[in-house]
């Protein structure tokens, strides 16, 4: 392997990194509502209400 394919396998696993990293945190549910012990609790900045439904955990 030369040192020019060891730069780009590097390159490509720090973009690929970065691309898996901005995924996560835009896919995952970080502004949401949670139900914990009968209650909605808000975890972030939901973008929706608070939920109407019962919350049964």
């Amino acid at each position: 392997m030369t040192k020019r394919h060891l730069v780009l396998i590097i390159i490509f696993s720090v973009i690929l990194l970065f691309g898996i990293l901005i995924t996560v945190r835009f896919v995952t549910g970080e502004d949401t509502w949670i139900c914990k012990n009968g209650e909605w609790i808000k975890h972030g900045h939901p973008s929706a209400p608070q939920p109407e439904t019962p919350c049964l955990k």
